[in-house]
């Protein structure tokens, strides 16, 4: 099979150029929010668990300025509160998780006074639930399903940001009501996506020898 090296040559441009997004401006237009969302429906998904894919997988779109996107928003800042809240209390009256869970502490502390800018200023906020099954593989696809949208987004000079407490949001039920959709039953992963206020550099040139052992 022939291959194309300008081809090669752009994939490799994108996955060295992404990164993560904080701040966005100005809104990205629906045939590229299209063509990221149809990426979604193209990554690998845990077939071996018997759930078809058409079964298995849905895809949520909030738009900013929505009210759909001002009660995600809403329920978001009462999870992080709540989460900020809890983690507090156990590295009090914990101390050996102290060390552990310090800087983890400090970030969701931050962010749940602060907020996260993307939920107010990104264009959209896309939650994927990928259906629960056994062998447990849910997550696993949600990680593909993020790939793929992320260096799409990338592709096509689109911010993307990854939104870590949506993971929790699965056990959350006025969150599952609003996606219509069982608590339980199915695994969340969200991002924001956007078009940044300033252009990424390429990324810095990494040592890739040091990340690679040869078993012998």
């Amino acid at each position: 099979m022939m291959t194309d090296p300008q081809q090669i040559a752009a994939l490799e441009e994108i996955i060295r150029s992404r990164r993560s997004c904080r701040s966005f401006a100005g809104q990205v237009p629906d045939e590229v929010l299209q063509k990221i969302v149809d990426s979604a429906v193209y990554a690998p998904f845990g077939a071996g668990a018997g759930i078809p894919l058409k079964e298995g997988r849905r895809i949520f779109i909030f738009r900013q300025g929505t009210e759909a996107m001002n009660q995600a928003q809403q329920i978001i800042e009462a999870q992080l509160r709540s989460g900020a809240s809890k983690i507090g209390m156990a590295i009090r009256f914990l101390p050996f998780l102290r060390k552990k869970m310090r800087f983890f502490a400090l970030r969701i502390s931050i962010t749940a006074a602060q907020g996260i800018s993307g939920l107010t200023d990104g264009s959209f906020y896309i939650v994927v639930a990928e259906k629960k099954g056994f062998p447990p593989l849910a997550e696993q696809a949600l990680a593909h399903v993020m790939e793929n949208m992320w260096l799409t987004a990338t592709a096509h000079k689109v911010g993307f940001q990854l939104l870590s407490v949506t993971n929790g949001l699965a056990r959350n039920t006025q969150f599952m009501d609003l996606l219509g959709l069982p608590p339980k039953k199915w695994a969340l992963s969200g991002c924001i996506v956007g078009i940044p206020q300033k252009q990424f550099q390429r990324k810095r040139k990494r040592d890739t020898e040091h990340f690679i052992h040869w078993v012998k």
